[in-house]
């Protein structure tokens, strides 16, 4: 969090450093510190649709303005060691202005590109064969049927930019695979409990989770924690609309066994720490034992004993956009897709919304049906 923070307060600091020379005296630095009010304005008012959409433009904006900025002042800084004295300002202050022009264009034309690319998602089949395990018992081998079907979502991000019709969409779609679970991996929503009720999303929900046969399970993520810090509680609320709510718990449903972690931020906002992976393993050894982990950070290096036949994650998106789908893969050994993690076959899904800017350039907003089959 304080690296983020510090990396946060540098890169502002920089753009005002950049933007302050499009014009001369104080005309330039209050066009630097209106562009800075402007993105804390958007955040402290994101319920709103107007903060929301000054967040979404400020987040791209600023991703493209540093991509040019920090290479332009290294030139300066170099261009000043080697001749000894700075930049005219009449050519400082061009080059600004070419420089300002250009992020806001790109900026723009990431909008233009990614919004309608965001609206859509993909719909992923992928196929996952268990472990054949044999069991003593009748009546636990009757839970166990060659095949299940789950559809896994995560990251919606519910805000006043989120498009309703894709919720509706989604609906449509998991009624048409008609799964026996129906898998949700954290990062519900940007708005409170309150507000979810106001514009009807509470019943969009229900009518999403009561297309799963067997059971809706979720977890919470990273912004759960956030929802919770203004007073809200979005475990009882993912409960209310049907899902089967897994925090630092596990279990037994049907076909198969499920672990849901505790998001790492949420813990830290509670002040606690993460209940380790052994004490929630579950005692059925015959029935595949999923696991659910908003951030794929994998198993913890201490655990031993037996591992989860099959791990879930969301939370990177894969980077969103242009540079942060570069980026995103020096962060996370497994940023987006099926891969292992410490011994286990994980998949780590690009969300199917987005945090802030609805624009995705460079990556798809996804929804997976796995098809769980039993094998030797």
């Amino acid at each position: 969090m304080f690296i983020f923070l510090f990396i946060l307060v540098a890169g502002l600091v920089l753009i005002y450093a950049n933007v302050s020379p499009v014009a001369s005296g104080k005309k330039g630095k209050l066009i630097a510190l209106g562009i800075l009010v402007a993105i804390f304005l958007g955040m402290f008012f994101r319920s709103t649709l107007l903060g929301s959409a000054v967040v979404a433009f400020t987040s791209v904006w600023l991703c493209q303005a540093l991509l040019l900025y920090i290479p332009w002042d290294l030139f300066r800084v170099g261009r000043r060691i080697i001749r000894r004295r700075a930049m005219p300002a009449r050519t400082l202050m061009h080059a600004s202005r070419i420089l300002l022009s250009a992020t806001v264009l790109l900026t723009v034309g990431l909008f233009v590109y990614g919004v309608p690319h965001n609206a859509n998602y993909r719909l992923v089949d992928t196929m996952v064969k268990l472990p054949y395990r044999h069991s003593a018992t009748v009546e636990t081998a009757d839970l166990i049927p060659s095949s299940f079907t789950a559809v896994f979502f995560s990251d919606v991000h519910v805000d006043p930019l989120f498009r309703r019709a894709k919720l509706e969409r989604m609906i449509a779609d998991v009624d048409s695979v008609k799964p026996d679970y129906l898998l949700f991996g954290g990062d519900l929503a940007d708005v409170s409990m309150e507000q979810l009720d106001e514009w009807g999303y509470d019943s969009l929900f229900r009518q999403l989770t009561s297309k799963a046969k067997v059971a809706a399970v979720a977890i919470n993520g990273n912004h759960e924690s956030m929802q919770e810090g203004g007073g809200s509680d979005p475990d009882a609320w993912m409960r209310k609309v049907g899902f089967v709510v897994l925090d630092d718990s596990s279990a037994c449903i049907g076909q198969a066994c499920f672990t849901g972690r505790t998001d790492f931020q949420v813990a830290r906002r509670r002040g606690i720490e993460r209940v380790p992976l052994v004490s929630l393993a579950p005692n059925d050894s015959v029935r595949p034992w999923i696991l659910m982990d908003h951030q794929p950070k994998g198993i913890e290096p201490e655990y031993s004993g037996r591992l989860p036949d099959f791990a879930l994650s969301g939370h990177t998106h894969d980077g969103q956009f242009f540079p942060g789908t570069i980026v995103i893969n020096f962060v996370w050994r497994l940023a987006f897709g099926e891969g292992m993690l410490d011994g286990v076959r994980w998949l780590v899904s690009a969300g199917v919304d987005c945090w802030g800017p609805p624009v995705r350039a460079g990556s798809n907003a996804d929804m997976w049906v796995i098809r769980f089959t039993s094998g030797i």
